[in-house]
């Protein structure tokens, strides 16, 4: 059997095998062509006596093929080590005849008697062979010079700063990066949003050789151009490059895409049909671009009108979902949630300051008097602080509302980092996986958390990476979803039974993008929505709090100078003190006296009556409440406010003066 097996694994080796044409010329490419290599990545190296280079490939289903342009003449010897064996090849590359000299003026580049028109500053020309290339911002062209014309067009992912011919077409991009040619496929654009510009004046009068055309030169188009089947492909080619519809885009991108928005209103006049086709294009690839829900919305209610209900209903539920993905309070919330906590504060300690006024200047008395006191005996003055004066329960309720005022300030700091984070032009482009994203997730603080972001945004790119980071990452959905094993996936279907990137992973059923990822013929994921990066960099911004409680208080984006972080934190930790230290204060007895005095503040301050028996609380919480939706939802601020007021009143008649 041994030898059996032997002689069998050695027929398998055997049929392994290299194809390349025994002879090139330079500048032409050579496809050179693998058989019967086990699927799985392959190291080939190409050998001439004047250097060495090598390239990663991947066989799929036992063959693969690889496209090399020869940059200068020589005999070359291609080969693949493989289990201790290298499987070879040779090929004779010679030189091109005399080709024409391309000249770049300033009309434009001008190859023999032929003449390409062109505007603006390009860089080049670089000679291949009997290929030139030329560059202007994300576009680069390739010219034939046996047959002077433009045989291709390449689109880079961001600002072309340099071409490179050695050992292959190359360009340098402006963030650095340095891609092949042939290695632009999957890359999402990183380049300004303004340099599209280039690409828009180019095709003007022109169409594109290439076949393969990147989103970016669709949104150059005018809306009136392009085709339902135009269309399909951007959202195709907008998810094969790691795009995805639970993330968001910024509104720099607006500057091409706002007349498509326009463009679904404007087809509403030429039936339903054509309106459905840029609606559903913006469902499917494009919900979170910056006004696109707030135009489905009038979509769903303009498909009512027509009579189509169901249709309408299925928008009105996938907006439900996209409403999902985002954090469901803003910077501007928490600020006024911190201003109303903060207020209820102060209006208790007014309201305790009053109450108990006649009683503590008694107290206060011997030692001086009220303001005296701090001066002449400051121990005995603090001995008769207000809050000597209050209940056990009146304590307790003043030092929850400090805290909650200190913490929905310390939220709307985070929440104000996590926005100015989620603004920067890296992490706006409906993607994580770009090389910018990548870097700033990098950059976060190193916690578990933060993680989980960026082993996602390796998935791809460095899959061993990743695993390592979903290994320590926290046991979150879409972090089990990327382990990948089947306890990460019953874990994560019992955390999250109705999530649709659950339910996919399991083959229960998804949610309207399953079958838009399926048609793309990319595998549904589960991605980081805005809601769950908020809640990612919240954790975080709390583990550094515990670590780093002055840095991170200082890099809160609320402070003009950090004098003012300085100031606060001091006047917190003051407060702080002065709760924690009157919180054991014994009350003095006749603490309170003054029945007439006490129903008069008691009747100003809504909820007094009840305060230390929580009865009060609720209805000072739900005035705040009413005050804190009054500019967002007046009828309901309003509701609620009346509420809390009617309800003060009858706890006040029924408690004060039965007593």
């Amino acid at each position: 059997m041994r030898w059996t097996a032997g002689v069998l694994l050695g027929g398998l080796a055997l049929a392994q095998s290299l194809t390349v044409a025994p002879e090139g010329r330079v500048g032409e490419p050579l496809e050179i062509q693998g058989a019967g290599f086990p699927p799985g990545r392959h190291t080939l190296t190409i050998e001439s006596d004047t250097g060495r280079n090598q390239a990663v490939l991947e066989a799929a289903g036992e063959q693969f093929t690889l496209a090399w342009t020869p940059p200068r003449a020589g005999v070359f010897r291609i080969s693949v080590e493989l289990q201790g064996r290298r499987v070879e090849a040779q090929t004779r590359v010679v030189a091109q005849a005399s080709l024409p000299t391309p000249q770049l003026g300033a009309d434009g580049l001008v190859v023999g008697s032929w003449k390409l028109p062109l505007t603006g500053p390009w860089i080049g020309p670089k000679v291949l062979g009997s290929r030139a290339f030329i560059a202007q911002g994300p576009l680069v062209l390739e010219i034939d010079l046996q047959t002077p014309r433009v045989v291709a067009e390449h689109f880079p992912p961001a600002e072309v700063r340099a071409l490179e011919t050695e050992p292959e077409p190359a360009v340098l991009l402006e963030d650095g990066r340095r891609l092949s040619l042939a290695a632009l496929a999957g890359k999402p654009y990183e380049g300004r949003w303004e340099s599209l510009s280039v690409l828009r004046d180019y095709f003007k009068d022109r169409e594109p050789t290439s076949a393969q055309r990147p989103y970016w030169y669709y949104f150059t188009r005018e809306a009136s151009s392009l085709s339902a089947a135009d269309l399909e492909a951007i959202g195709r080619d907008l998810l094969q490059r790691g795009h995805r519809p639970e993330l968001a885009w910024g509104r720099g991108v607006l500057r091409w895409l706002e007349p498509w928005l326009a463009q679904v209103r404007a087809t509403r006049r030429e039936g339903l049909e054509k309106s459905l086709t840029w609606s559903e294009f913006f469902l499917k690839y494009l919900p979170q671009l910056p006004g696109a829900q707030a135009v489905l919305l009038e979509q769903a209610d303009w498909l009512e009108a027509q009579g189509r209900p169901d249709l309408a209903e299925r928008y009105r539920d996938a907006l439900r979902e996209v409403a999902s993905w985002q954090p469901p309070l803003t910077s501007a919330h928490l600020a006024q949630l911190t201003g109303v906590l903060g207020g209820l504060y102060l209006l208790m300690v007014l309201y305790l300051s009053l109450l108990y006024l006649p009683a503590q200047l008694r107290g206060v008395r011997p030692s001086g008097g009220w303001l005296l006191g701090w001066l002449r005996h400051p121990l005995l003055r603090l001995r008769h602080s207000v809050l000597a004066y209050t209940t056990i329960g009146e304590r307790a309720l003043l030092l929850l509302l400090f805290g909650l005022t200190i913490l929905a300030f310390l939220a709307w700091g985070f929440l104000g980092r996590f926005e100015a984070l989620i603004a920067q032009e890296s992490l706006t482009r409906g993607t994580l996986r770009s090389n910018a994203a990548q870097e700033t997730l990098r950059n976060l603080a190193n916690t578990d958390s933060a993680r989980g972001l960026l082993a996602y945004a390796l998935a791809q790119e460095n899959p061993t990476e990743a695993r390592r980071l979903y290994e320590t990452a926290p046991a979150w959905s879409y972090v089990l979803l990327g382990r990948g094993t089947p306890e990460a996936l019953a874990q994560a279907y019992r955390q999250a039974p109705r999530a649709p990137s659950v339910r996919e992973a399991l083959g229960l059923g998804g949610d309207l993008w399953s079958e838009v990822y399926r048609e793309a013929g990319v595998a549904r994921e589960a991605v980081p929505t805005p809601r769950v990066i908020a809640a990612a960099l919240g954790l975080s911004h709390l583990r550094n709090l515990t670590t780093n409680f002055l840095e991170v208080w200082r890099d809160l984006p609320l402070w003009p100078t950090p004098l003012w972080a300085w100031g606060a934190a001091g006047l917190a930790m003051l407060l702080a003190l002065y709760h924690l230290l009157c919180f054991f204060l014994p009350r003095p007895k006749n603490a309170q006296d003054g029945v007439a005095w006490r129903h008069t503040i008691q009747l100003l301050f809504p909820g007094s009556p009840t305060y230390s028996q929580g009865w009060g609380v609720l209805v000072l919480l739900t005035l705040g409440a009413g005050v804190w939706l009054w500019r967002q939802e007046p009828r309901l601020g309003l509701t609620l406010t009346l509420l809390a007021l009617g309800a003060h009143l009858v706890l006040w008649l029924t408690l004060v003066y039965r007593r």
